[in-house]
Formats: structure tokens, sequence, C-alpha cells
């Protein structure tokens, strides 16, 4: 949109991670030198911690790069994950056979790691992992031989990861951490940097006048805190701004007007920049506890007061489950997550009693090994679309926000219908408040296809800016809501339909060269 106006190439600040606009800040540099030497020197347990935002996934990337190409690695990205499934991953990136992939033959595991030298395992979001799971990762750290550890474990989390690392059911783990590192945001001279990086690489020009004053990045600075992914985030906005007000250079009340407008929009960042060393106070953690009951307390007085109200209003339901069997989620959970108002897809008559529809499910699984690894994580219950609706755009609404509502998903398909039953939406990115919508109808998919997963995001802004992206880079993306096992929303992001699981295979590899590093197949099913 605004790439021609600024003489871009390509749009900089995007948040799909892309290799050549790796930016390694001091911190950045520090925290991979410490994975390296935890490796080189077999150290056991290496640490890494970080807030939301400040560039973990960056340097897991930067490290993935600079490994042997034929050094035997295990990278989990979903901390759930089952023991299980640990033992199988590991044992497939050693070469041993499937029916030995499992726990009782952990002395086969050994004499396989002895044979080709070890392996190297990495857990991102490992916060995440329940403290049973981090002490079966602690047993694997006993296959060693008199010189080394036979798996280098490298855990990368945020700050939480610590403080889980406290408890006394951790103490012997704690013990083998040979390294910890915590990577700190971006400082205002770093943050400027960052910023004429990415412009260069995605090739703007420099002119008589900087894109940015040196005000405008201050404010950049003050709102980010530093960290690269707000950073991105507010840099695209004002660029978009920029374009529409067809303004060449960026000044501070341009910055002030546009985070004001983000601010609005999806409430304040509530992220601050967190000292090395610093912890929290006794005070502190029970003021906190005390926060935490009463504004529970308070939550279940709110939703035992609407509840009635809101389910009658849903248009649809998230569940959770597995394979076999589903279960039902409070309808208002989507609602809560997207920050909107429930609308109904149907205006209905007054007095008239509402009819249940049928409803469609939406398993997603994951298809990289065959019945053998857990489901992505849930599913999601989508209403049959035989009619179409008009709504009201209020304030934080997106067209994208609002198709996912009614849809169930997004996807370019969906947002072009959209568009092209609404003639007086010329950018998709740009609906006010008060604008009414057509939403037409639109066929459902197929009862059974595959994709392949390339992200998860809790934040549907945030989701709908890799997909948006992935879209305009001409990828065939689509956003599915999803729902973790502990009733968290997620918005999976996937690329490409195939009728076939090998196809989909197929394209997960060839995404994964591509620097899609999270890239696997999964299995989209439609059940009545």
């Amino acid at each position: 949109m605004y790439k021609e106006f600024f003489g871009f190439r390509e749009k900089p600040f995007s948040i799909t991670p892309d290799p050549k606009y790796l930016y390694m800040s001091p911190g950045h540099k520090e925290a991979l030198a410490h994975l390296l030497y935890g490796l080189k020197e077999g150290s056991g347990f290496v640490v890494i911690t970080g807030e939301v935002g400040t560039g973990k996934t960056t340097i897991l990337n930067a490290f993935l790069m600079k490994l042997p190409p034929r050094m035997p690695k295990v990278v989990i990205k979903n901390p759930h994950i089952k023991t299980e499934n640990l033992y199988f991953l590991l044992g497939e990136a050693i070469g041993m056979p499937e029916e030995k992939r499992i726990r009782d033959n952990i002395h086969e595991f050994e004499h396989r790691l002895k044979e080709i030298g070890g392996a190297v395992l990495i857990v991102d979001e490992a916060q995440g992992l329940a403290i049973e799971m981090l002490e079966e990762i602690r047993l694997l750290s006993n296959l060693e031989t008199t010189n080394e550890k036979l798996v280098q474990i490298m855990l990368i989390g945020q700050q939480e990861l610590n403080e889980k690392l406290q408890s006394p059911q951790l103490r012997q783990l704690k013990q083998r951490i040979g390294i910890k590192y915590h990577i700190p945001p971006l400082d205002s001279r770093e943050t400027r940097d960052y910023i004429d990086h990415r412009l260069r690489v995605a090739g703007y020009e420099p002119r008589e006048k900087p894109l940015f004053t040196t005000s405008a990045l201050n404010e950049v600075y003050r709102y980010s805190k530093g960290f690269p992914r707000l950073i991105n985030v507010v840099c695209d906005n004002l660029l978009i701004a920029a374009y529409t007000d067809e303004l060449r250079q960026i000044s501070a009340p341009v910055v002030k007007r546009v985070v004001g407008e983000i601010e609005e929009t999806y409430g304040k960042t509530g992220i601050t920049p967190t000292s090395r060393g610093a912890g929290y106070t006794g005070l502190w953690k029970r003021f906190v506890l005390v926060a935490c009951v009463c504004i529970l307390v308070a939550g279940l007085l709110w939703v035992l007061a609407v509840r009635t109200d809101l389910a009658s209003r849903i248009p649809y339901h998230l569940i959770s489950g597995n394979q076999e069997e589903s279960r039902g989620i409070e309808s208002s959970s989507i609602h809560d997550t997207l920050g909107q108002e429930p609308r109904s897809p149907v205006p209905g008559t007054p007095g008239e009693e509402p009819r249940p529809r049928e409803k469609k499910t939406i398993s997603i699984s994951d298809e990289s090994v065959a019945d053998v690894r857990p489901p992505v994580p849930p599913t999601l219950v989508e209403p049959e679309k035989e009619t179409s609706t008009t709504v009201r755009v209020r304030r934080g609404d997106t067209l994208a926000g609002l198709a996912s509502v009614y849809y169930g998903r997004v996807d370019s398909g969906v947002l072009d219908a959209i568009k092209k039953a609404n003639p007086s939406i010329e950018n998709i990115n740009l609906i006010h408040e008060g604008q009414e919508i057509y939403l037409p109808h639109i066929e459902t998919m197929p009862r059974e296809l595959f994709s392949v997963s390339v992200a998860s995001y809790h934040s549907l802004s945030e989701a709908k800016a890799v997909f948006l992206d992935l879209v305009e880079k001409g990828y065939d993306a689509t956003i599915y809501p999803d729902m973790d096992s502990q009733s968290r929303s997620w918005y999976r992001i996937t690329i490409g339909a195939f009728s076939l699981r090998d196809e989909a295979i197929q394209f997960a590899r060839e995404l994964e060269e591509r620097g899609f590093l999270y890239a696997r197949p999964v299995k989209i099913r439609m059940e009545e």
C-alpha cells in the first residue's frame, strides 16, 4: 500500500520472521553467544529469558542457522507436549526405529546418542512447561559420557520461567543450569539503529530529510520501551498514517496521534522493561495476589449477571477437545478475546424464539507424524452460514475481526467476498465507526483438507497483521480461531489447502526452506 510512496521494495516492519531483516543488538549477540558457548562446552542446561517481544524467536532462529547441518536437533514450540511425544521426537531426530521411540527404551536412546555424538533439545515458550515435564527433561540430562552430556538442553522463555525454576520441586534441575541470561530490551540508540536497519533492508534510499525526525524516534522508543515487536507494530502504523496524509516525513506529533489511536483501539501495552537482576518483593507479591482474588470475584459476579443474555447472542462457539470427543466452552469467550460486543448473525423477529442451527466442527490435527504426535490444540464449532447479515462497525472493529466472528475463519477469499459485496470499501484495512457492512453468504470449506500451520497468536491484531502481510506476498493464508487445553484463545495462521496429506507435508518442507521454521502440516476436518 505505501511501498511505492516511500520507495520500498517490501514492507520494512512486517511481523513475519524474515532472516534478511535479522538485527542483532548487543543484548541479542550476547544471548546468542551464551547459546553457542553452552553447546560447545556441553554445559547441560542453558536458560535464556526475555519479556514478550524482546526477540527471543529471532535469537532462536539465528542459533538454529549456526548449528552444524548434521547435528540432530529437536525444537519444541508447544510447551504442552506430552512425555511420549517428547521421546518420539528425540528418537526420530537421532534415527531410532519408530517402534523403539518410547521412554521404556531409555538405554537404547543412550546407546544411540553415544554412537552419533549427542543431540540438542530446544524448548521455546518454556515458561509454559509443566513441572512434571521439566522434571522429565531433567532426566534426559542424565544421559552422559564421562566427558560430556549426550543431550544439550536449551530452555527459552519469558520471565515466568525463572520464577518457575525457583520451585522446590525443581531444585535438582536448577542446580544443573550451567548458563543463564536475560535479554534486555533495546535502548534508545539501539532502537534508532534497529529502525534504520529495517528501512535500509527494505530498499529505502535516504533523502534530504530523514523519514523519521529525531523527536519522532524518541516518541517511538517512549511507547515501545525498546521491544522490537512493538517497534514493528507502531512503525507500520506510522507509515500507513503518513501515506494516508501524504507526509514524506514522520514527526513527533504524528507518532503521538498514531500511538493514541493504537492505545484507544487495543489498550495500553502495559509493558515495561525489566532490569537485569530485578526481583519481586514479598509485599508486591501479596498485593498482586489480593488484586487477582478481587478481580476473580468481580469477574464471577459479572459472568453470573450476563451469562444468560450472552448465551443467546453469540454467533458461534469455540470448543476444545481431542480427536475422539469435544467439550463445550462458554460462548462468551470469543468476544472476550476480540474485545467486541456480541452480535446476532441474523437479525431475529422481536418475540420470536430463536431456532437452533446445525453446527459443524472443524478439527485441526498435526500431520507431520502420522497418528503419533498430539493433535494441534483444539477445535472450533462453526455455524452453517445459510444466510447473510449486515453489521454496524463499532470502535475498535476490523474487517478481519468481523469476518472471524461471523464466519469462524478469515482468508483472502472471505475478505475479497466482503469487499465485493460492499463497493464502498476501497481498502480492507480502513473501516470507520458507524459504517454498515454487508456480510454475504459464503460457501463452507470441503469436509476434509490439509494445510500448513506457520504461526499462532493470542492477539487477533497480531495474527491479522501477519495474515495480511502473507497475502500481500502472494501466500494463500487463512486464520482459524483455536483454543488450547487451558481454554486460552489462539489464532492459527495456515498457508495453502491440499486434498492429499503428502502434498501438505511437501509444502511444509518448502516453507521451512523459505524461512518458516515453524511450518508443519495439519489436517482440517469438518464434521456434522
